[in-house]
């Protein structure tokens, strides 16, 4: 089977960012389509015909108004749209590095069966960020260790949306959670139907341009799907 590759990136106005984005990953020499999910109320007008032009650009490139709210209607409407064999979920703001996900390709290659999850929380080395904030880092510690707990997996880092997917994985499957508490609910589902995860060691570093749309009710939303999981 001949691997290709749909790469979501959910957007809202972090047009530079993106285009160093695109730039990196259009080296990849893979079969691939880049899909944009734009904010239909977020995404100013004059980004918009950035994101147009760039169309002309790269080959295989859609741009989608999501229609659902936060990055999980983001998500879930690009997980519609995917047509490859495999699904890669990454940001669009450099918070992923996408230097990385060539990388993370050919591990895939080799495990066609697997989710293959980037990981920050780098075994006998913490948490691999840059400016996170030592509030944020320690309630990311006590909620992985909470999460390793309940689900006695292998994993370290159970809430980074950056991963490359069998389709097959997600196959009939809609995002319930919208907030961020997708990323948790996107790693539990496929495990639950059997499929393995393999991580890599991924450094995470703030977000240069925009704002991050973390907030109080994105934290209780990893709350809320790990009791429905329970």
């Amino acid at each position: 089977m001949k691997y290709s590759l749909s790469i979501i990136l959910p957007f809202l106005n972090e047009i530079n960012s993106l285009k160093k984005t695109l730039s990196i990953l259009n080296k990849i020499k893979i079969e691939k389509e880049f899909l944009i999910i734009c904010s239909a109320k977020l995404t100013k007008k004059k980004i918009k015909k950035e994101i147009t032009s760039l169309k002309k650009k790269y080959k295989n490139f859609k741009c989608y108004n999501q229609i659902q709210p936060f990055v999980g209607g983001a998500i879930d409407l690009g997980l519609l749209k995917a047509k490859k064999k495999y699904i890669a979920i990454m940001a669009s703001d450099l918070e992923t590095n996408p230097y990385e996900l060539n990388r993370m390709i050919k591990i895939s290659l080799k495990n066609k069966n697997s989710i293959i999850s980037a990981d920050r929380w780098v075994k006998n080395q913490g948490l691999r960020v840059n400016d996170y904030g030592l509030i944020k880092y320690l309630a990311n510690f006590i909620f992985q260790k909470l999460l390793k707990l309940f689900f006695n997996y292998k994993i370290l880092d159970f809430t980074f949306a950056y991963r490359i997917y069998p389709k097959k994985a997600l196959n009939n499957y809609k995002i319930k959670e919208l907030r961020h508490g997708f990323a948790l609910e996107m790693l539990l589902v496929p495990m639950k139907r059997g499929f393995n995860v393999i991580t890599v060691p991924s450094k995470w570093k703030k977000r240069i341009e925009g704002q991050s749309s973390i907030n109080l009710k994105s934290y209780f939303s990893y709350l809320k799907v790990l009791w429905k999981s329970l």
